[in-house]
């Protein structure tokens, strides 16, 4: 079968087009013709490298994955990570937390290729959702569940800002604390991605210079719940906006990973500061069934044929993108 191919770090040109084995399904497995793949900015981190964290090159890229079962010609979304479901950690219902825990397109085989082999329950029926869109959901929405519901515990009425409201994770991070009962406010960097914000259930949206004064012009003494993938350039900020107790909880660092903390400011103002990766498959069945009954619902930029992979990757590394740009074979 074709599929594209990581070989080594480097720019687009280090994506090649390979012949690789047509997989065989083993027991308990299905085979699943690729048709679509969402990409997230972990796509860019592969590609290019990440100091000190070893990738499984070569490695076909791509975790959002939608396809036909081969056997029943369903079709369907697949679970964006695997793990060993006998540790203690998969036991007590963190796969999250497994060791072995593995995300498709980072720690192994992603989609970008004619078909992957999976379980039968890493399969996510779609129904009459189109395969380009539930292609832009899997990762960034169990990100986005995970961190909102599990990692900062959003309640009802409290108030929430998302940073980078536009993006893949902040997209979809808008319509969780909605689901959860919170009220939010989003950033974002141009005029049509904080309309999106606003089309996606936010109350307001600001320009990142602005975040601060108009979040506490709409919150008063401040947020409850900061969502922020962004990292060093939201920061500061980020910590600014928060209420005494609030909680700050990231996961990613789009935007730099180094920053700096005043530990006065986190016990005088009691915040907490979580982190979230994934998530685990009780929290990604909860998550698809708000994208099935329409309380959800997934923001495609673009969608390119498959072998405009680097033109992809050149969207998400210069910010153009609102959403999910998708690959189609």
């Amino acid at each position: 079968m074709k599929a594209l191919i990581v070989t080594r770090h480097g720019g687009a040109e280090v994506i090649e087009a390979q012949e690789r084995p047509l997989p065989e399904p083993g027991p308990g497995e299905v085979r699943v013709r690729v048709t679509h793949v969402g990409l997230n900015h972990l796509d860019v981190w592969v590609r290019r490298g990440v100091p000190g964290h070893p990738f499984p090159l070569p490695l076909i890229p791509g975790s959002d994955i939608v396809g036909v079962r081969e056997d029943t010609g369903e079709r369907v979304a697949i679970a964006p990570a695997t793990w060993c479901g006998s540790c203690a950690r998969c036991d007590e219902g963190r796969q999250d937390l497994c060791r072995r825990y593995s995300i498709r397109g980072e720690g192994q085989d992603g989609g970008c290729c004619e078909a992957v082999v999976v379980k039968e329950g890493a399969l996510l029926p779609i129904g009459d959702l189109p395969p380009e869109r539930a292609a832009a959901l899997p990762l960034s929405l169990l990100t986005a569940w995970h961190l909102l519901a599990t990692r900062a515990g959003v309640r009802p009425g409290q108030r929430v800002l998302v940073q980078g409201g536009a993006g893949g994770v902040g997209s979809l991070a808008i319509q969780v604390a909605r689901v959860l009962g919170a009220r939010v406010v989003a950033s974002a960097s141009t005029s049509e991605k904080r309309a999106l914000c606003v089309q996606l259930g936010a109350e307001a949206a600001f320009t990142y210079d602005d975040v601060v004064k108009g979040t506490k012009g709409w919150s008063g003494d401040g947020v409850d719940v900061v969502i922020d993938s962004s990292g060093a350039a939201t920061w500061k900020d980020s910590l600014r906006v928060l209420r005494w107790g609030g909680t700050y909880a990231t996961c990613g660092a789009t935007a730099g990973h180094a920053v700096e903390l005043d530990l006065r400011a986190l016990f005088f103002k009691q915040l907490t500061l979580v982190g979230g990766t994934m998530g685990g498959p009780a929290e990604m069945r909860i998550a698809w069934d708000a994208v099935r009954c329409g309380a959800i619902v997934p923001v495609v930029d673009r969608v390119l044929p498959m072998d405009k992979i680097g033109e992809a990757h050149a969207a998400i590394e210069g910010r153009e993108v609102a959403g999910k740009v998708v690959l189609e074979s």
